[in-house]
């Protein structure tokens, strides 16, 4: 049986199922951040995009991004103004204040700060180091929907904040994305209700997809997902088509609205199964940092370049469906040498709340095993 890097956390009567939960969404947002509106987009990155027109931003402003991030935020940015990617923090995934301070200039005009894998950004630096160099902060909280049940870390400190509801995140509707913004700004496009019906079928195939993927031994699933599933999520994830609003129909505000509810319980989950690897891998393996806040969107391993690939060869034939990604960075090689050396060596090992505590045992036995076989 398959241990499937992403997870689709639905039933197949809540895709069908529509209730009074659809009039709590996007609002529950809200009552959680600093913000008072919210709108709804065809993606996460869309939402990026509008945020930076919303606020003003040209071709000849420049924007701080981490260098290791989702190319789809470099290609958002590109639409507007011109993205100058930062340097991570050591040993960590998120953008590095004090190399950001390097490449500041009179033409910097806002910072897009991650909290990558749900480790949590110390967003009050941000605000600090923004309101030092007079910069807009946009946060990007794809990777953060945990993170907005459990702590009140995110959407505090910014202009902006924006989530993505794309089917490998916690709360889905196969595609879409939230932008929380001021009270007061006016819609620059026209809102377009779309019918729900090919996005809900298309989120139905992805969880057929899974399940089949799950009771698939690990010697199919390892050239399907190199040769099939792996160049779809880069394609479809990077990919930035428009950036127009989109008004969700009821059913889709219900699925949402009631995944959320449910958030803080799977989030428990996607923490305990990453205590037990924290515990119980091999000591030789890096894990994530640490941070009790910490959402585990992805529980990223470091292994050194040299084993990296041997060692996700051997978890996949072992029916472990581990990622690399990103195994790229947007800035050129060399330029942020700790995005780089974090792109050679991140391996995601599975950490969902789909998977209960025998999985979780047998991933840590599963992935020790490989490790003393490719070390």
């Amino acid at each position: 049986m398959i241990a499937v890097t992403e997870h689709v956390a639905l039933e197949p009567a809540d895709v069908v199922r529509s209730g009074d939960a659809a009039e709590a969404f996007p609002d529950v947002f809200l009552e959680r951040t600093a913000f008072e509106r919210a709108l709804t987009f065809p993606t996460g990155r869309a939402a990026l995009w509008y945020a930076l027109e919303d606020a003003g931003l040209d071709p000849t402003d420049e924007v701080l991004i981490p260098s290791f991030t989702d190319l789809s935020v470099k290609r958002a940015v590109e639409r507007v103004a011109r993205p100058v990617p930062v340097d991570v923090e050591p040993g960590g995934y998120n953008i590095d204040l004090d190399d950001a301070e390097e490449r500041v200039t009179d033409r910097t005009a806002a910072i897009v700060p991650t909290h990558l894998w749900g480790e949590p950004i110390d967003m009050e630096a941000v605000a600090v180091f923004a309101a030092e160099h007079g910069l807009l902060v946009i946060e990007d909280g794809a990777h953060a929907l945990g993170m907005t049940y459990t702590s009140d870390l995110v959407g505090r400190y910014s202009d902006y904040c924006l989530f993505s509801f794309r089917f490998t995140k916690e709360v889905t509707a196969y595609k879409g994305g939230l932008l929380l913004l001021p009270d007061g700004s006016t819609p620059s496009r026209s809102r377009r209700e779309k019918g729900d019906r090919l996005s809900l079928a298309k989120l139905g195939g992805i969880m057929a997809l899974s399940g089949v993927l799950e009771s698939m031994p690990g010697r199919l699933y390892h050239p399907l997902r190199n040769r099939v599933l792996n160049p779809y999520f880069r394609t479809s994830a990077g990919r930035v088509t428009d950036v127009e609003l989109r008004q969700l129909s009821a059913r889709e505000r219900s699925l949402l609205a009631e995944q959320y509810e449910r958030l803080d319980d799977r989030v428990r989950i996607r923490r305990r199964h990453a205590s037990r690897y924290d515990e119980l891998l091999d000591e030789t393996l890096e894990r994530p940092p640490s941070n009790p806040d910490h959402g585990y969107f992805r529980y990223s391993l470091r292994v050194p370049a040299s084993k990296r690939d041997s060692l996700y060869c051997a978890l996949q034939r072992r029916g472990i469906g581990c990622s690399k990604s990103y195994s790229y960075t947007v800035s050129p090689s060399g330029e942020c040498p700790e995005a780089d050396r974090a792109a050679d060596r991140v391996l995601n090992l599975p950490v969902h709340a789909g998977l209960d505590d025998e999985d979780a045992e047998r991933i840590v036995d599963v992935v020790n095993a490989a490790w003393v076989e490719v070390a």
